[in-house]
């Protein structure tokens, strides 16, 4: 099943993952912003490798420019975070309307809280095959309005 969101078409996986992809970029940009503040923090070294030209020199200091991207990027993370709870609250909600708790469960330790295949049949004390089959049919009985 293919599913049309914003223009763009995934399947079903991918539209369930996106949660937990969404977390993964926040996390990449709370480490450039890391990155960022330790370069602010830090003094510039000569470079002798460089032409030297002669022209109109910055007058700013040097650490101002990674300081205004950390703060850039802090303002792309709130919007990420605001876009988080709602691509969370679409996915439970499409979620929500299967029929079966069993998969319901499945779905959400999955795709929300990303476990492993192994932790969710051990959470759910079922066998791997036994969850692997609940995957398949929760997956095929989703749908979208």
């Amino acid at each position: 099943m293919r599913v049309d969101e914003g223009g763009v078409e995934m399947d079903v996986k991918q539209y369930l993952s996106r949660y937990h992809y969404l977390e993964l970029d926040i996390k990449h940009m709370q480490d450039e912003i890391k990155e960022y503040k330790r370069l602010a923090n830090s003094i510039p070294g000569m470079n002798f490798d460089a032409i030297r030209v002669d022209g109109t020199r910055s007058l700013d200091a040097p650490f101002t420019k990674w300081i205004h991207k950390a703060l850039e990027k802090e303002l792309q993370i709130a919007d990420f975070k605001k876009q988080l709870q709602q691509v969370k609250c679409e996915i439970i909600s499409v979620i929500d309307k299967l029929g079966d708790t069993e998969h319901k469960k499945l779905l959400i330790y999955r795709y929300i809280d990303w476990e492993s295949w192994n932790v969710i049949a051990n959470k759910m004390y079922i066998s791997l095959s036994t969850l692997k089959r609940w995957h398949k049919i929760a997956l095929q009985s989703i749908l979208f309005e």
